[in-house]
C-alpha cells in the first residue's frame, strides 16, 4: 500500500466530486460517470486506521 494518509485520500474525493460537478454542469445532469476511481480511492481510505470517533 501506499503512504498516502486520510488527508490525501478526502483531497483526491473532493476533487473527484469537483470534476464530477463540472462535468455534470457541462453535460447536464444525466450524464453518466464511471465510478471506478471513485470505488478505488474509498477502498484504500476505508482500510486506513483512523482513531475512533467521540461520540459525544
Amino acid at each position: 500500500m501506499s503512504d498516502r494518509t486520510a488527508a490525501d485520500l478526502e483531497r483526491e474525493l473532493a476533487m473527484l466530486a469537483y470534476v464530477r460537478d463540472r462535468l455534470r454542469a457541462a453535460e447536464g445532469n444525466d450524464f453518466r460517470i464511471p465510478t471506478t476511481a471513485v470505488d478505488q480511492v474509498l477502498d484504500e481510505y476505508n482500510t486506513l486506521e483512523r482513531p475512533p470517533r467521540d461520540p459525544t
